[in-house]
This record gives structure tokens, C-alpha cells and sequence, in this order.
């Protein structure tokens, strides 16, 4: 070989070495800016958002906002559509079984709106702040001001209403159990009733005020009905309505839009949010707990329990170095089953929107910036537990045993 040749061979491997180089650089940045705990993407709605997005089985993620909108994205953040009401959302969609999104605007209405964003029908059920639940064969429940518990055709026909609940306020879904019992919190008092709208059972919640307020309520493998009060207790009730167990662990649960009710594992480990994080055994001992690990915030939402065992929870915590600047901020954290943490991720505003995890892994939440983010994460969906997040599954049915 000439030293011409040499030369042009020396040049080549150059060039190529670089090429090489730069290739295992930007696949190296890629990989660094894509993972778990880092953002994928976020959109700006016209109004803080409360509620907890929803996940159709096509990977279309649905959120409402308090500018009145319901809004459709797709698994890349882009907008599908968006849908407006004619009054403000705090409530969640929830996803029937055909792919109808249902939600609750404060105008005194329950919206069908088709997967393609088309209004199907509206039902008066009064003014709710609360999602609405769907029963296997789907009937969707609405539990609105006032006592009024409604229950409604999937071709919006009212079915019937419940007379036999009394109290003013409710905020919180209802809950469907594994025999169909409708479970429904209501100011301080729980109710039972079977499908026709029959009062099986109910309870008042003791506290320090007669508006003490029952959480969203969560339902274990054998049917018993888990939630939190107001007050900073945790109680647990037979599907008979006999109390099972009473805790005071949670140092007075703080009120959101849609609190914090437990999320339950596969080993019957209870996640219960409050002013700290705690966790208990199947046995409702404690198992450990966050204090000092999550800052002096509060956690103000839901936890969810990915497809890999990582619990999912928002905490809204004070910043900045004087009061007259402090400012509240959401942080979105993932923690392992040994409660270890993973990573958080920092969201612009105060969280009160309990995540939901897509099969690919993104976990979505809402913020009061008005922002709706989309985050990487190592899970992939949710596990397979008896009540994995708010309102049990990514479609937030409320029903055990319902949606994926």
C-alpha cells in the first residue's frame, strides 16, 4: 500500500470514528434526558386542574380542567380535542367499557362524551364535585349535593334515585363492591345500597365537627371497605357493615378535591397519604412511613401503585427563604415497596391530581399551574392488586374487579 493510500484510509477511519462517536453521544443524551423521572411532555390548559386523569384502553389520556374543559391527548401529548361544558370540572372522567367518557361538570349535569369528542348525551343530576362510578354492566352512579345518589343507562336514561341518603355535601366518588354494592360517603356518614337503590346499610363517622368528611373509599381483596376522614383516622368496614378497625395514624388528613384514599397491593399493603406517608401491613400494623424523606408537605392525593411495585404520589411542599416569597410547589415522587426513594420529579404548582401510569410506562398527573404532565417512569401500567389508585383502575370505574 502507497502512503497516498495509507493517508486516505487513516482519513476514512477518522471521519468514521467521529461519526461513531457523536451517534453514542446522542444516544447516551437521549437515553439520560428520557428517563425515569423526567419529563416527556406537558400542555397548558386554561385552568387549574383537580381532577385525576383517566386512560382509555386505546392509550388516549383524558383530563378535566377547571376552565371547563374535557380534554383528549394522545400517548405523544398531542391534543386530540377538547370538549367544553357549560360549567367547571373538579371531578374526574371516568371510561366506560365501550370507551364513553363520562364526567361531572358543576352545572348540575352528567356528560356521555364519545371517544371521538362528541357530545352522546346529558343527564340533570344535580351539582357534584364528585367523578361518576360504572358498574359492570354500565350503569353509571353519580353521587351529587344533597343527598341525591343517581343511577343511569348507559343511553343516559335515569334509572332510578335514591331517597334513603340523607347529608349536604358529597365530594368523594362512589365505590362499587365485588358483590355490586354501591358504597357512597356522604358529609360524615357512609351508605350502603344494592343496585335498585336500597339502603342496606350505614354509619356515622364520629369527629370534631358534624361535617367531618369520608374520603374516597378503596376496597380490599375480601370486599371490606377502606377510607380516611377528615379528623386523621382510618377505618376499615365489613361488606356487612360491621366495623372491622380503626387507626388514628394520619395526623389530620388534609381536604382536596378528591383526597387521599388508600391504594391497596397485592399483599394487601395499604399506601395512606395525610401529612405524612404511611403504610401498613395487611394486619394494619405499620409497616414504615415517610416523614422527613418527603419535606414538611403534604400528600394531597391518591397513591398509585405501578406494574413494578414503585408507589406514585404527589406532595406539595412550601419554598423560598423568607415568608414574604414562600410559595407552595408540587413535587411528583417514586418510591419503592421498602420505601426507598426512586426519584421526583418538580411540577410547577400544587398537586391535587392522583396519578395514572400508561402500559408505556408515562405516569400522568395534573397541577394547579394548569398544567397537565406527562413523566417517564420504569412501570408499565399498573399492577394487578384489589385497588391499585383513585377509583381503582386508569379508566377510575370505582368498581373492584372493573376496568384493566
Amino acid at each position: 500500500m502507497n502512503g497516498r493510500h495509507h493517508q486516505l484510509l487513516k482519513g476514512k477511519l477518522r471521519i468514521l470514528s467521529t461519526l461513531l462517536f457523536s451517534v453514542v453521544l446522542l444516544l447516551s443524551t437521549q437515553c439520560k434526558t428520557e428517563g425515569p423521572g423526567t419529563l416527556k411532555w406537558k400542555y397548558k390548559t386554561g385552568g387549574p386542574i383537580r381532577s385525576s386523569p383517566a386512560i382509555g384502553h386505546d392509550g388516549t389520556v383524558y383530563v378535566t380542567s377547571m376552565d371547563s374543559c374535557l380534554y383528549a391527548f394522545s400517548p405523544e401529548g398531542n391534543l386530540k380535542w377538547s370538549f367544553k361544558t357549560d360549567g367547571q370540572i373538579v371531578a374526574s372522567p371516568t371510561i366506560g367499557a365501550d370507551g364513553t367518557v363520562y364526567i361531572n361538570p358543576w352545572d348540575g349535569y352528567t356528560y356521555a362524551i364519545s371517544p371521538e369528542g362528541k357530545l352522546k348525551w346529558k343527564c340533570e343530576t344535580y351539582y357534584t364535585l364528585s367523578s361518576p362510578a360504572i358498574d359492570h354492566d354500565g350503569t353509571v352512579y353519580v353521587a351529587a349535593t344533597g343527598g341525591r345518589l343517581y343511577a343511569i343507562t348507559p343511553e343516559g336514561e335515569l334509572k332510578w334515585e335514591s331517597s334513603q341518603i340523607k347529608g349536604w355535601m358529597t365530594m368523594f366518588p362512589p365505590a362499587i363492591g365485588l358483590d355490586g354494592t354501591l358504597y357512597v360517603s356522604i358529609s360524615n356518614m357512609i351508605y350502603a345500597v344494592d343496585t335498585l337503590g336500597n339502603l342496606k346499610w350505614s354509619f356515622e363517622v364520629p369527629g370534631m365537627w358534624s361535617t367531618t368528611t369520608i374520603s374516597s373509599m378503596a376496597i380490599d381483596g375480601e370486599g371490606n371497605i377502606c377510607f380516611c376522614t377528615e379528623g386523621g383516622s382510618f377505618y376499615v368496614f365489613t361488606p356487612q357493615g360491621e366495623l372491622k378497625f380503626k387507626l388514628d395514624i394520619l395526623q389530620y388528613v388534609v381536604w382536596t378535591s378528591e383526597w387521599t384514599s388508600p391504594a391497596i397491593d397485592t399483599d394487601g399493603t395499604l399506601y395512606l397519604g395525610g401529612n405524612h406517608f404511611s403504610v401498613l401491613n395487611s394486619d394494619y400494623t405499620e409497616k414504615w412511613r415517610l416523614d422527613e424523606e418527603i419535606g414538611y408537605g403534604n400528600v394531597e392525593t391518591t397513591p398509585t401503585i405501578g406494574s413494578d411495585g414503585t408507589i406514585y404520589f404527589g406532595v406539595n411542599d412550601w419554598v423560598g427563604r423568607k415568608l414574604s416569597n414562600m410559595q407552595l410547589v408540587g413535587y411528583l415522587y417514586a418510591f419503592t415497596p421498602e420505601g426507598e426513594r426512586k426519584w421526583r420529579y418538580k411540577i410547577g404548582g400544587e398537586i391535587k391530581s392522583s396519578p395514572a401510569i400508561g402500559s408505556d410506562g408515562t405516569v400522568y398527573v395534573g397541577s394547579l399551574d394548569s398544567c397537565f404532565y406527562a413523566v417517564h417512569s420504569d412501570s408499565k401500567g399498573l399492577v394487578s392488586s384489589p385497588w391499585p389508585k383513585f377509583q381503582h383502575d386508569n379508566q377510575n370505574t370505582g368498581r373492584a374487579g372493573g376496568g384493566n
